[in-house]
């Protein structure tokens, strides 16, 4: 395995774990607050921002050594930027009455 592997395999889990931590984060605090759309919007923010940040970082580490491998991680990082918005967003929707259930039962 090239550095080049590591690297990308590193710069997928960080994706994921960036998709995980907003999907958490809005679970916790629908449950807590009982309000849906402040909070699927803070965490499509923080999601957004986390994965701004994944890709700065792979600006930083690709663009001095392939251009090629520069635009393809630049190509697949908002892709999955795009992919993880959408997907958490289903998500939300999907899981919001249950979890405002959880806090209507909890007051």
């Amino acid at each position: 395995m090239t550095e080049t592997d590591v690297v990308m395999t590193i710069y997928v889990v960080l994706i994921t774990v960036a998709f995980v931590i907003s999907l958490k984060f809005a679970s916790t605090t629908i449950q807590k607050t009982g309000t849906f759309l402040p909070q699927a919007i803070i965490a499509g923010t923080l999601n957004l921002v986390f994965m701004i940040a994944i890709l700065i970082g792979w600006y930083l580490y690709a663009w001095g050594i392939n251009e090629f491998l520069f635009f393809g991680g630049i190509v697949l990082g908002v892709g999955l930027l795009i992919l993880s918005q959408i997907t958490l967003y289903i998500v939300l929707f999907l899981k919001r009455k249950q979890w405002i259930q959880t806090y209507n039962n909890g007051s």
